[in-house]
């Protein structure tokens, strides 16, 4: 079957390398944390990013697609997963880029390109168009029949990859007996899936957008009434998304110290644990056993100088 063309998925057989106890610098005696390892999942696509993308991928073949089209920045984690992932399941990417390509490609998109995708250069304000924009018609005229997968690979079908994603964890970590999750979110794509998955009582989510309010709004729009607790906080993005402020920079590296196995990334994961650990540090944080789930993105460190 076409389904057999998808790289397998080897999460299952590492469940004791996927959760690993961790300290936070502010960290209240008592008080236990857990790391689940998402960046340790997949090569390609670690994190969340297979899970979002693996039904969107599973449907372009389903369905006899040959290219796959996506958008995303020019230090995108979704278009570094994304090139190889579909590269790897016989599909042609096509990446619609955010901004100019030249005169230098990124690391980033130099790998996308190394994987065979075909980049397409967007003006920032055509790229907000999405689905609606001119370089998306232009691509679809030129290439017929392209299945696309929103930016961040969201949609309902990466939801579902989120939602299948929770209860693989839920059901790795239950013995730890966890009163609360904690994730960062973006498209909230992730958010949503493990809401619905309804494995934990408490989930806690962290933006990284500036004055994320609509965000929220949607996410609990979204998921409607279920049995899972959602805290929202969009207090802590340190200049923005994609910014990295000193004073987080220095979280990582103190955090780096305390944990040496563990890297974590500028742009979701290390601004969760830095703003739970400015919530221990307040005497805010009302958990006692809490479960943060590493996204991957540690490739979007070559955005940063220094």
């Amino acid at each position: 079957m076409l389904m057999a063309k998808l790289p397998i998925h080897t999460a299952a057989r590492m469940t004791n390398a996927l959760v690993d106890t961790i300290q936070l610098p502010n960290q209240p005696t008592g008080v236990e944390l857990y790391l689940y390892r998402g960046d340790k999942e997949h090569p390609d696509a670690p994190g969340n990013k297979w899970h979002k993308l693996k039904h969107h991928l599973q449907r372009a073949l389903w369905e006899g697609y040959s290219y796959i089209a996506t958008f995303g920045g020019p230090y995108s984690n979704h278009i570094h997963a994304f090139a190889s992932s579909c590269a790897k399941a016989g599909l042609t990417p096509l990446v619609v880029v955010r901004g100019e390509t030249a005169p230098q490609l990124t690391p980033t998109l130099k790998d996308a390109v190394a994987a065979g995708a075909i980049l397409f250069p967007s003006l920032r304000k055509d790229y907000r168009l999405g689905l609606n924009a001119s370089v998306k018609a232009a691509i679809d005229q030129e290439y017929g029949r392209v299945y696309w997968v929103p930016e961040g690979g969201g949609g309902d079908l990466g939801v579902q990859g989120c939602r299948d994603w929770g209860y693989e964890i839920g059901q790795r970590t239950q013995a730890l007996g966890c009163d609360a999750w904690a994730v960062a979110a973006g498209t909230g794509t992730t958010a949503i899936g493990l809401i619905q998955a309804q494995q934990v009582e408490n989930l806690c989510i962290f933006s990284a957008l500036q004055g994320a309010s609509v965000q929220h709004q949607q996410i609990v729009a979204q998921v409607g009434q279920g049995k899972t607790c959602l805290s929202f906080w969009d207090d802590d993005w340190n200049g923005g998304f994609g910014k990295l402020s000193d004073p987080l920079r220095q979280f990582i590296e103190v955090f780096h110290e305390l944990n040496p196995s563990v890297r974590l990334d500028p742009i979701y994961t290390g601004k969760a644990l830095y703003k739970i650990n400015a919530l221990m540090g307040s005497g805010r944080w009302q958990y006692t056993r809490t479960l943060v789930i590493h996204t991957g993105g540690l490739q979007g460190w070559r955005g940063f100088n220094g």
